[in-house]
């Protein structure tokens, strides 16, 4: 009987094709992990948006990511798909942008009536009162009817800000004036208020210094629990309650700095 020479494409691994084989084994090991599935361990928003040739090309965009750079949301790692959406590790553009991006898509999270939701799902608290407000009802009303401001209409999206008492005004002032008849004296309220809150600040940093480190321990954790329902209250945009609780938590300010300066000049 004649012997076949065997079918090289049926041959079983010998010595050298296992050697191969074991060779493989460790690059496969050392590949970055993910790419197999076309995604990347890079920020892809980031690397596209941080381009300087959008400065030229598409100036809003580059500025989107500028404004990102520098906010409170970057330095606490907030990135732009936990607001926006899409996969931050896909390379290609469409993969990474992926569906419901746009602020006209229902489903996006900064869709108009998904804005409060969105910055919520950080800003917990904020969110309870904001959604007792008047303007969290018209925010829920269809579109075409008279609807209220969100998160972003008053704070900004990105580069988000505290309002201060000039900016306040400004802010109330778009709805509420004369022209639109809706309580245009709220504007000026807010204001008066929020310079009382202010104030607030200002002795808390002089408690800071003033008082013993146990004594200012000991009294800020009585405050700081005010201070947190009182920034909730803000939110709610009730101005009566906004007032009363502003006034209670000032007077006890203003009480602590008044005991620690009377003991200041008895020691003098």
């Amino acid at each position: 009987m004649s012997m076949q020479p065997p079918n090289p494409r049926h041959r079983t691994p010998g010595a050298t094709g296992l050697s191969v084989l074991l060779l493989m084994l460790p690059l496969a090991a050392l590949a970055p992990p993910g790419h197999a599935s076309g995604t990347t361990d890079a920020n892809t928003c980031e690397a596209c948006h941080s381009d300087p040739d959008l400065m030229v090309t598409n100036k809003k965009l580059y500025d989107y990511y500028r404004e990102w750079s520098r906010s409170i949301h970057h330095q606490e790692g907030v990135t732009c798909d936990e607001c926006h959406g899409g996969n931050p590790r896909a390379p290609a553009k469409k993969a990474a942008h992926g569906d419901g991006i746009s602020e006209s898509d229902p489903s996006s999270g900064i869709y108009f009536k998904n804005v409060p939701d969105t910055c919520g799902s950080c800003h917990d608290a904020i969110l309870a009162g904001f959604r007792e407000s008047n303007h969290y009802k018209h925010v829920e009303k269809k579109r075409g009817e008279k609807q209220g401001p969100t998160c972003v209409s008053c704070h900004g999206a990105i580069d988000s800000e505290v309002l201060d008492v000039e900016t306040v005004v400004m802010s109330c002032e778009r709805c509420h004036n004369e022209k639109s008849g809706n309580h245009p004296e709220n504007p000026e309220k807010a204001q008066d208020i929020l310079n009382r809150f202010l104030s607030i600040h200002r002795f808390y940093r002089y408690i800071t210094v003033r008082a013993e480190p146990q004594e200012a321990k000991a009294f800020f954790g009585m405050i700081d629990p005010k201070m947190e329902e009182l920034s909730v209250t803000w939110h709610t945009f009730d101005l009566e309650k906004i007032d009363k609780k502003t006034a209670d938590v000032l007077a006890l300010m203003k009480a602590k700095r008044d005991e620690l300066r009377s003991r200041r000049r008895q020691t003098k």
